[in-house]
């Protein structure tokens, strides 16, 4: 495990910078969201709202690997470190499966892409395989955190985006949902070594970090382009309008959403062999934006 420095939570406790701290039992009201929630810009609403496809299922599917993983973890602060980081994982897919359902009361019903996504990818391609022999269910097990961290390492990078980002809210984005995304993407910043530390744990090989890399890039930017198809060929007002890369170039620069740059230039980082998550972002950073989101000083409140 990493040498990291202790983040002081609160008197007499600390826990290591990028490790989850606790989970935080937030709530958001929809009623108020409209269906573009981004006024006078589907493109951006429906790009952003990708997350919401992919994430309940990509989440669950985290903490089944993590914890298929954590009785080969024999560091103690680290085994420790593992149960709020599934419960965070798992308050984060309840929240966005909300999403789901009240864009459904919208008229945009993804059942379709969710469900092939759940059944297809993460129910049969990404699952145990348990007819295969021992060692090599121990290298998928294995391979599959190195995807999970490779994940984890985009998540947080979004995370940081979106928190110092006010492209959004010039662009007069709906509060709760940038709420939501900020919240996520500061518990993402918080938690974001959780799962590289594991995987050097019980594997420790850069050859996993690096292709399972060069897999994560493929196949995340194939189902994001896939899902902005998908919801903007669904929504019901838009006549069956499609997205260009036009709009993804017109829309970074507005700071809607992050850039090519700044997306495909977060893998080099990442293969770097000195590279830890602890370099991405701040703990710190993660904190002050929760001390001051709305759901999560209610939640707080309980």
């Amino acid at each position: 495990m990493a040498v990291q420095s202790p983040v002081v939570i609160a008197e007499g406790q600390t826990v290591p910078e990028g490790h989850p701290i606790v989970r935080r039992m937030v709530r958001f009201d929809w009623s108020g969201t409209q269906r573009h929630w981004v006024p006078d810009d589907p493109f951006t609403t429906h790009v952003v709202n990708v997350l919401h496809l992919l994430l309940p299922a990509g989440e669950r599917w985290f903490i089944d690997v993590v914890n298929k993983a954590r009785p080969l973890v024999h560091d103690e602060e680290l085994q420790e470190r593992i149960k709020p980081f599934v419960q965070q994982e798992s308050w984060h897919a309840w929240a966005h499966t909300v999403v789901l359902e009240h864009l459904a009361e919208q008229g945009i019903d993804t059942t379709a892409y969710t469900e092939r996504l759940e059944k297809q990818w993460f129910g049969r391609v990404l699952a145990d395989h348990p007819r295969w022999p021992k060692w090599l269910q121990r290298w998928w097990l294995n391979r599959r955190l190195a995807v999970v961290a490779a994940i984890e390492h985009y998540t947080c990078v979004l995370g940081r985006w979106v928190i110092e980002n006010d492209g959004l809210e010039r662009a007069g984005a709906d509060p709760v949902m940038l709420d939501l995304l900020r919240w996520h993407g500061a518990e993402e910043v918080e938690h974001r070594s959780l799962v590289f530390d594991v995987h050097n744990e019980v594997s420790g090989s850069y050859l996993q970090r690096a292709t399972t890399m060069a897999e994560v890039v493929f196949f995340l930017s194939l189902f994001w382009v896939l899902g902005v198809q998908f919801l903007m060929r669904h929504d019901p007002s838009l006549g069956g309008a499609k997205p260009r890369w036009r709009d993804w170039l017109r829309a970074a620069r507005q700071e809607r959403v992050p850039s090519p740059g700044l997306l495909y230039g977060a893998a080099p980082r990442y293969l770097r062999p000195g590279h830890h998550p602890i370099q991405e972002a701040s703990t710190q950073m993660a904190l002050e934006y929760l001390a001051r989101s709305p759901a999560a000083r209610a939640a707080q409140k309980g």
